[in-house]
């Protein structure tokens, strides 16, 4: 069976997975390929991908569109995008020759309904990032149940679009009903029964919940003496920036936390930013990271994770967290829950900072190599490739 994985760009989230199920299928000798547009091409990866040029001025067109999406029918800080076009070559010899299309992230590298109009006959996977999909074009639909009225009034976009929003979720319905081989890999419990309710004229064996796989770390590289008097706790996202993200939270309540112990606890910050925030806390380091090797450096320093997110669905950085040993404070929010109660780590109510001041006042330190043998059984990759070849292989 040849697969050919759709992602539009190298970097980010989802692309991450992508590359990281590449390459595990490609251990357990399965004919995987990689498809993007690249369209950030200066990025490094360390798996081949068989890359798209695209014109400038489809480019240009790309970068109007996510610009208009965001300034003009995006009505508050919460992302939308109703509107994606295809920049993908659906005549590319490569995709023809595909069995199957998995696609991972796929803003302005396809639509919605090209990529299940197109190739009726192939079988299509889809992994499930973030809600986008399933709904007009929000990316986190949250509390809002507008979706179970054709998204007729998203309270997202401003009233002019709104029809755009309702004519998209109504379109993916429609093709939904014409492309019944099709299956939804749900990285969380938390994603897959909001697809599920999203598409009641699907069964259940439309959707299977795998994790997605996580790098092995080799034991010699987490075998860190424990600092029985201090404890390091860590942020890591690619936008540090990010409102979603939280860091403000974490920020304020780390403050709080050093008042009462001010030499127990540091924070490492990781990721890209216009601050410097480690200006604000003698406590608080910053810095980029520029590949895996650097990032699991910075893993291996910190005792716990904190992801104060307000919403997310299942951040890999969980996965990589544990696969190295570390601890996981998380807020109560998408796929977080799941893994935090997996792991028997420690959970609060999003948005709430006195209960994070709380959770990270009485953590108390686990043991790294037991974490890390956990974090294989669930996220390694030979667990995972085999999921996905079960997935592969059956008919919905």
């Amino acid at each position: 069976m040849k697969i050919v994985h759709l992602v539009t760009s190298t970097t980010g989230g989802a692309a991450q997975a992508a590359l990281r199920l590449h390459e595990s299928l490609s251990e357990n000798d399965c004919d995987s390929k990689i498809f993007s547009i690249a369209r950030r091409a200066s990025n490094k990866v360390n798996v081949p991908v068989v890359e798209q040029k695209v014109a400038p001025i489809l480019r240009l067109g790309s970068s109007a569109l996510t610009l208009i999406q965001e300034k003009v029918i995006q009505k508050s800080v919460y992302p939308v995008s109703p509107v994606s076009i295809d920049l993908l070559d659906w005549s590319n010899s490569e995709i023809e020759s595909a069995d199957l299309l998995h696609l991972h992230a796929f803003y302005n590298l396809v639509s919605v309904q090209s990529f299940l109009s197109r190739y009726p006959h192939k079988r299509k996977v889809v992994t499930l990032h973030d809600e986008r999909f399933f709904t007009g074009g929000c990316h986190y639909k949250m509390e809002c149940e507008q979706i179970n009225n054709g998204c007729q009034h998203c309270p997202q976009v401003r009233i002019p679009f709104r029809p755009i929003v309702a004519k998209q979720r109504h379109n993916v319905n429609e093709l939904i009903r014409e492309n019944l081989d099709i299956t939804f890999v749900c990285p969380s419990l938390w994603i897959m029964k909001r697809a599920m309710s999203a598409f009641p004229e699907l069964s259940s064996t439309h959707f299977e919940q795998i994790y997605n796989p996580i790098p092995h770390v080799a034991s010699s590289l987490i075998e860190i003496p424990t600092r029985a008097n201090r404890i390091s706790f860590g942020f890591i996202a690619q936008d540090l920036d990010n409102p979603f993200k939280c860091l403000n939270l974490l920020l304020a309540a780390f403050k709080k936390v050093t008042e009462k112990r001010p030499d127990k606890y540091t924070l490492t910050l990781v990721g890209n930013s216009r601050s410097n925030y480690s200006t604000e806390h003698s406590n608080i380091t910053q810095q980029a990271v520029t590949s895996t090797i650097e990032l699991q450096k910075v893993l291996n320093t910190i005792d716990v994770l904190v992801i104060p997110s307000a919403h997310d669905n299942l951040p890999n950085v969980l996965g990589e967290a544990l696969m190295s040993g570390a601890g996981l404070i998380g807020s109560n929010v998408g796929g977080i829950p799941e893994i935090v109660d997996k792991f028997s780590q420690t959970l609060f109510e999003s948005g709430d900072q006195a209960g994070l001041v709380e959770a990270m006042l009485n953590y108390e330190l686990s043991d790294r190599s037991v974490l890390q043998e956990m974090a294989k059984s669930v996220f390694s990759y030979q667990s995972i490739a085999k999921k996905m070849i079960n997935v592969y292989s059956k008919t919905p």
